[in-house]
Formats: structure tokens, sequence, C-alpha cells
């Protein structure tokens, strides 16, 4: 694992921006951070080429974008789109590769890759990046909102039940009441019978 940018001292912010970059060649990779450079992207990133060290950089580098070359000598790209996506699902991947045919390129798509750029079209990396981070912080602000509205039913569900229980309380004790009233009503009818036999 070998990381593109010098460790962040301890008292520095930390850029928001987390790249991790799946790239066996060093000056592929700094071709393409200097796209994104040339994009006005504030980010750190971190190169990693082989299976352990990207499953283990997606734990502990924490990236909220994944670049990622689609063949390597020990790697392969699906597998790396695959595995992101059973770990990290929510995270934006994007190919960045040499040569990917047009249905190739379809399938990742279908397979959940966010985009693909050919490395002679560096150009459309900025753009590709800022769009799918964009995208990215919209999926994230629609499941927040679906978790409150989601929050917001239980809540309405828990109340109508509580009012529920309380009209049955009240209905109850209404119809406890009115019962006994007729049982002290149905006493005195009695009491007043027995006296006018007697006096009779």
């Amino acid at each position: 694992m070998s990381n593109s940018v010098a460790a962040i001292p301890p008292n520095k912010i930390q850029p928001e921006l987390r790249i991790l970059h799946l790239e066996d060649l060093v000056s592929d990779a700094e071709l393409i951070r200097h796209e994104l450079r040339r994009a006005n992207l504030n980010f750190t990133s971190l190169r990693v080429d082989t299976e352990a060290d990207f499953i283990q950089a997606l734990t502990d580098f924490n990236p909220n974008l994944i670049l990622a070359d689609y063949t390597l000598p020990s790697f392969d790209g699906t597998d790396a789109l695959a595995i992101s996506q059973r770990l990290v699902p929510d995270v934006p991947f994007i190919f960045v590769t040499g040569t990917l045919g047009e249905e190739l390129a379809i399938e990742t798509l279908k397979s959940g890759a966010t985009d693909y750029v050919l490395k002679i079209r560096l150009t459309r990396l900025g753009p590709s990046v800022k769009r799918a981070l964009r995208e990215a912080q919209e999926r994230v602000e629609r499941k927040r909102a679906e978790k409150e509205l989601e929050h917001s039913f239980e809540k309405l569900r828990a109340l109508a039940t509580h009012l529920q229980s309380v009209r049955e309380e009240e209905r109850t004790r209404i119809a406890r009441e009115i019962h006994d009233e007729l049982g002290r009503g149905g006493q005195g009818v009695g009491d007043e019978v027995s006296r006018a036999l007697l006096l009779g």
C-alpha cells in the first residue's frame, strides 16, 4: 500500500474528500491526481494495487470516493467493484482505465459503478467526480429524509394507538358509571316497593 500524499499532522483538519485509488502504475496515478487538482478538488488520496490493501483501506482510510483501474496484475476492477458494493455501497466508484469497450462499460454501470473515464480523456474526470459526489450527497439526504419521514409515521402510529386506548378506557369508564347508576336506581325502586307492600 502506498500513500500518495504526506501524512496529515494531527492538528490539521483532514480534507473532506478522501480518494481511494486502485492503480498499479505510479505514473498514471500522478496524472490522475494532477487532473483532480486542475478541477480544484481538495482531496487526499491513497493508492493501492492489491486486493488485501484495497479491502483494508476501505475500513482504515474510510474513503468517500473510489477510483479504480479496470485491469491490474494481481487484482481485477470488477472484483474491486463487487467488494465495494458489499462493504461500502454508498461510496461512489469510478473506473479510470486505459480501455473499456462499450458493452463492458455498460456492464460495469449495471453492476453499480457510478461512471467510467478513459485515461486518454482525463479531462472528463473532474466533472465526473463532482457529479458522483453530488449524486452521493443527494442519496444521503434522500435516505435521511425517508428515515425522518418513517420516524414521523411511527410517532403518528404510536399516537393513534394511544388515543384509541384512551377512547376505549373512557368508554369502559362511562359504561361502568352508567351500570353503577342504574344499579343504585334499581335498588331504590325495590326499597320503595317493599315499603308500599308493608304499609298496605
